[in-house]
């Protein structure tokens, strides 16, 4: 919703130059981020150079200014301040004023300390992919649409501005679908994906501002249609550019940029020769300087299902635990890691002080990486027996003593859940299931509304308010209990949760931020 203060941004006078520039602040309608605030800035930052801050009356808006200058591809930065701790934050996408001009701009301010709700995307997903544009919008891709015997697969867009929001923060679903894909069980090209992955590609090369899809199973129930595609989504002009596919499909792998730019996947399913979904232990490279994916020598531990990985900057990318079979209807967790240098090594590292599958890794700082929760079956085997209970445990580990510390507990045990780093420091743990029944399956547990932070310094915590938020309540942090939403972050404007899978098997609408307020 529009918030009533109106931020008035002019420039006048000694640079000659002449412009009006009001903001309109957009607000999530589950907060009041301006109520209770000590004091309030507008920050104008420059693509290079230090940024001008200009202190804000908030019930005026903002006075002239003598001699701003032009603004040229600069964003504005909202700060709201309570006491000395910044409580309230808002980016605008970038923007240009030149002499004469006037200028309306929406952005979106919202609460550092709690996720803003939006009205939700147009069409219900699970099993999507989201990745941010770098310059204020998010982009939703996929998914399934709802579970029955045969689920609805999608291969429309949503995307979400959050740096020019529209006045009802609703989504726009795009006029693009996803490319075809070849597979099927009659080699039939197909457009629609879920499980697929979506990451923003960094750095200065030619593919730099683009986003690299890969993967996904494109029909419910067909083993072959499990794809090896590979493609760049340009979110300037909203079309895609198909590359050479990899050598082996993957869904529901695991997906990491490294340091260095390139793009691991993960473990996750594959087809198999019989025409049936089996797992895969195999580790692919998108490789920058080529625009080709090659395979990784090595094998994950288990059968490459249900681990989590994360970058350690220099060091390489650290994955850990997942799943194997013990025979056709037992299964265990794996406590192995493996860790994938810059330069495409596999080499084994320290490994968890538990086995664990469904858990959640984050990097924390370089070299450091917090796992989270996850399922851990130690007092039954069998497959079809009672549930597996998700775990409330947290461990960090320090790549430069190959260590693991136990860091202490989360205020809600679970798995399934997704964590995600923060621009100021630490990280956010949110969503998830309490337990578990079949290893692939949350039909057996209550899905979790709440949220969690996390920092290195002072360790865990519940997202205020969410003190009493449990397994089974139907809000708390988020704004409907759910696992394995799809996630993207952009530290310049947030971690965005979107869709995911309620305790009845629902597929979700939601869309939660949790704004940044510490990266430009």
């Amino acid at each position: 919703m529009t918030s009533a203060l109106l931020l008035a941004l002019a420039a006048c006078g000694s640079r000659g130059v002449e412009y009006e520039l009001k903001l309109v602040p957009i607000v999530p309608a589950n907060q009041s981020p301006f109520s209770g605030l000590t004091r309030l800035e507008l920050v104008i930052e420059p693509e290079a150079g230090a940024p001008t801050v200009i202190e804000v009356d908030q019930l005026t808006g903002s006075p002239l200014i003598d001699g701003l200058g032009e603004l040229n591809n600069v964003r504005i930065a909202v700060r709201g301040y309570t006491g000395d701790a910044l409580t309230a934050f808002g980016r605008s996408a970038p923007l240009s004023a030149a002499d004469g001009d006037s200028l309306t701009v929406n952005v979106l301010v919202s609460e550092t300390t709690g996720f803003g709700w939006t009205p939700g995307l147009t069409t219900q997903r699970a099993y999507a992919a989201a990745a941010p544009d770098g310059q204020g919008s998010f982009y939703i891709f996929g998914g399934v649409e709802k579970f029955n015997n045969s689920p609805d697969m999608l291969d429309t867009i949503e995307r979400l501005d959050i740096g020019a929001p529209n006045t009802t923060l609703t989504t726009a679903t795009l006029g693009v679908t996803l490319p075809e894909a070849l597979g099927g069980e009659d080699g039939a090209p197909y457009t629609t994906r879920a499980g697929l992955s979506a990451t923003l590609l960094g750095g200065t090369a030619a593919d730099a501002g683009k986003i690299l899809l890969f993967g996904g199973l494109g029909q419910y129930g067909d083993a072959a249609s499990i794809t090896s595609a590979v493609a760049l989504f340009d979110p300037a002009t909203e079309t895609f550019e198909s590359l050479e596919s990899a050598l082996i499909p993957q869904s529901e792998h695991r997906v990491v940029q490294n340091q260095v730019g390139d793009v691991l996947f993960f473990g996750g399913w594959t087809s198999a020769a019989s025409d049936l979904i089996e797992p895969t232990t195999r580790v692919q490279r998108y490789e920058r300087a080529t625009r080709l994916v090659s395979r990784i020598t090595g094998d994950l531990p288990g059968v490459g299902l249900y681990g989590a990985a994360t970058s350690l900057g220099a060091d390489g990318v650290l994955y850990c635990g997942g799943a194997t079979w013990d025979s056709e209807a037992n299964w265990s967790p794996r406590d192995e890691c493996v860790l994938i240098t810059n330069a495409g090594e596999l080499v084994e590292v320290a490994p968890m002080p538990e086995g664990r599958a469904h858990h959640a890794m984050v990097t924390v700082g370089e070299g450091l990486a917090l796992v989270t929760g996850g399922l851990n079956p130690a007092e039954r085997e069998y497959i079809f027996g009672p549930e597996s209970r998700g775990t409330d445990t947290a461990w960090l580990y320090d790549a430069s003593t190959d260590s693991w510390t136990d860091v202490g507990e989360l205020s809600t045990a679970r798995a399934w859940h997704v964590a995600a780093p923060l621009a100021s420091g630490g990280a956010v743990i949110a969503g998830g299931y309490n337990q578990a029944g079949l290893i692939w399956q949350v039909s057996a547990g209550k899905a979790i509304p709440c949220a969690e932070l996390y920092t290195v310094e002072g360790g865990l915590q519940p997202v205020p308010g969410d003190e009493d938020c449990a397994a089974g309540d139907e809000v708390g942090a988020l704004p409907d209990a759910v696992g394995y939403p799809a996630v993207a972050v952009d530290p310049s404007y947030g971690v965005l949760l979107v869709g995911g899978v309620d305790t009845a098997e629902a597929v979700s609408t939601g869309i939660a931020l949790l704004a940044s307020g510490d990266a430009q």
